[in-house]
C-alpha cells in the first residue's frame, strides 16, 4: 500500500489537470510512481515527458530498452517497474531465458551475446558507479554513441522510477511474482 495520499484529477488545479491530462494519455492509470509523482505535478509533468521520450523518440530498440529497464529494476529490488516492465519486455520480445536469469539474479549463461553486453554494462553502473574501460569499448563498439548515452541515462531515469516505487510503497497487485 502506499504510504501517500493517492491524488485525483478532480483535487487538482485546472492548470494540474492538463499536467494529469497530459501524463495519463497512453497509461493505464494514475497509479504506480504517479501516485506519489503527481505530489508535485511540475515533477510529474518533467518525468513523464523524459519516460516519454524512451517509450516513443528513444533510439535504444524496445528490447534492449526493456532489457535495461529490467536490470535496473532488478538491481534496485523495485518490484512495481519490474513488473510493469515484465509484461512489457515480454510484448516487445525479450526472451524468457533474459527475464529468467535477471529475476534469478546471477549468471548471465542464458543470454545472447548482445543481451549480456546490456546487462554487464547496467550492472557496472549500478553495482560499481562506473564502467571499466574494456566494458565502455565494448558498448561504445555495439551501441555507439547515441545509443549507450541513451542507456545511462535510462538506467538514470529507472533509478528514479524504482526510488519513488521503494520509498512510497508503490505495490503490484496482490498475488503477483516479480523476484
Amino acid at each position: 500500500m502506499s504510504r501517500l495520499p493517492g491524488i485525483t484529477r478532480d483535487k487538482l488545479s485546472t492548470e494540474n489537470q492538463a499536467v494529469w491530462d497530459r501524463i495519463m494519455a497512453g497509461r493505464s492509470g494514475a497509479g504506480g510512481p504517479y501516485g506519489a509523482l503527481f505530489h508535485v505535478p511540475g515533477l510529474a509533468d518533467r518525468v513523464g515527458a523524459v519516460e516519454n521520450y524512451f517509450r516513443f523518440d528513444g533510439a535504444l530498440p524496445p528490447t534492449d530498452r526493456e532489457l535495461v529497464i529490467l536490470t535496473t529494476a532488478r538491481e534496485l529490488g523495485a518490484h512495481y517497474p519490474w513488473n510493469r516492465h515484465e509484461i512489457r519486455g515480454r510484448e516487445a520480445g525479450v526472451r524468457t531465458e533474459a527475464i529468467e536469469a535477471l529475476r534469478a539474479n546471477g549468471a548471465l549463461d542464458a543470454l545472447t551475446t548482445h543481451e549480456r553486453l546490456l546487462v554487464e554494462l547496467a550492472r557496472a553502473i549500478l553495482r560499481r558507479h562506473q564502467v571499466s574501460d574494456e566494458l565502455f569499448a565494448r558498448g561504445l563498439a555495439e551501441l555507439g554513441p547515441e545509443k549507450l548515452v541513451e542507456m545511462v541515462a535510462l538506467i538514470g531515469h529507472y533509478c528514479l522510477i524504482g526510488s519513488i516505487a521503494n520509498t512510497f510503497g508503490v505495490a503490484v497487485a496482490p498475488g503477483t511474482v516479480t523476484f
